[in-house]
């Protein structure tokens, strides 16, 4: 199988390209050597590699910043997810595009499945629900993964920062009131591999599993850190940010259990194994 995998410099991008399987022919290209954005080039390569699969790892992930820079964000998320799904169709390949929880805006009480109705409440969630619209009326074959509070060795996120403040014995503040599912980047990577191989298609929520608050993962870094006693809760109205968040934003991930065989692992236990790697890399380097 030939896959193109755009963003491959990114978080999940760079886990997706070291797990594929030895049966894919590979091209991993970051954003430096294509960008998502220029449709006339994404076609071009389209053409070179015949790829049967494109992956879709490019994003604009600014949460924050979208407030402000709103356009940008549609134009990676919203309007070049749409023309991929277009040059795909023409090149007859198959997407695999990623979204997220923020395309839901927090309301509901019980687990979000893949039909609920998309709502979001930031610039960033309205411009993946942009993309997201844009794919499913490309015409392309797709598979469209949500997933949330993605962490993973590469770049910045939420575990590691944590983890960087416990080390340095700094006292921290963290909201206990949003909900959702830690998703580790390698065992989404994993999974998002099993199913192009079954030839999955739609959409799907693909997470770790158990539900989670941000104090939740906090605590637990903390813990393996040896300071909890330097973590304190709050409340999000107690930690403004200029993006508003889902208050509860679990998805129901039953589809991709059924297609997979079973859940992701837990994500206390996916937790533990990423501070674990990144402990071995601070102590190899």
């Amino acid at each position: 199988m030939r896959v193109l995998l755009l963003g491959a410099g990114g978080m999940l991008g760079r886990d997706l390209a070291a797990t594929a399987p030895p049966a894919v022919t590979l091209f991993p290209l970051a954003r430096t050597q294509l960008d998502i954005t220029h449709s006339d080039a994404v076609a071009a390569t389209l053409a070179e590699l015949r790829a049967e699969v494109v992956i879709n790892a490019a994003a604009y992930t600014l949460v924050d910043r979208a407030e402000a820079e709103s356009q940008a964000a549609i134009a990676v998320n919203g309007a070049a997810v749409g023309q991929l799904g277009r040059l795909a169709r023409q090149a007859k390949a198959r997407v695999v595009h990623f979204s997220t929880d923020y395309v839901f805006d927090g309301t509901a009480r019980d687990p979000y499945y893949e039909d609920s109705p998309r709502h979001p409440i930031n610039a960033y969630g309205m411009s993946k629900a942009a993309g997201e619209r844009e794919l499913q009326s490309s015409g392309a074959k797709y598979l469209l993964v949500r997933t949330q509070w993605l962490f993973g060795e590469h770049g910045t996120s939420f575990p590691r920062t944590m983890w960087e403040r416990a080390r340095a014995g700094r006292a921290t503040r963290v909201v206990n009131d949003q909900l959702g599912r830690p998703t580790y980047a390698r065992d989404l990577a994993a999974a998002v591999w099993r199913l192009i191989d079954g030839r999955e298609c739609g959409v799907m929520h693909v997470t770790n599993q158990g539900q989670a608050t941000w104090f939740d993962v906090a605590a637990r870094v903390f813990a393996r850190a040896g300071r909890p006693d330097l973590l304190t809760p709050c409340a999000t109205a107690d930690y403004p940010t200029k993006a508003r968040r889902p208050r509860y934003s679990v998805l129901d991930t039953e589809r991709a259990e059924k297609a997979l065989g079973g859940p992701l692992p837990a994500w206390e236990e996916a937790v533990d194994r990423f501070l674990a790697t990144i402990k071995e890399a601070g102590m190899s380097s």
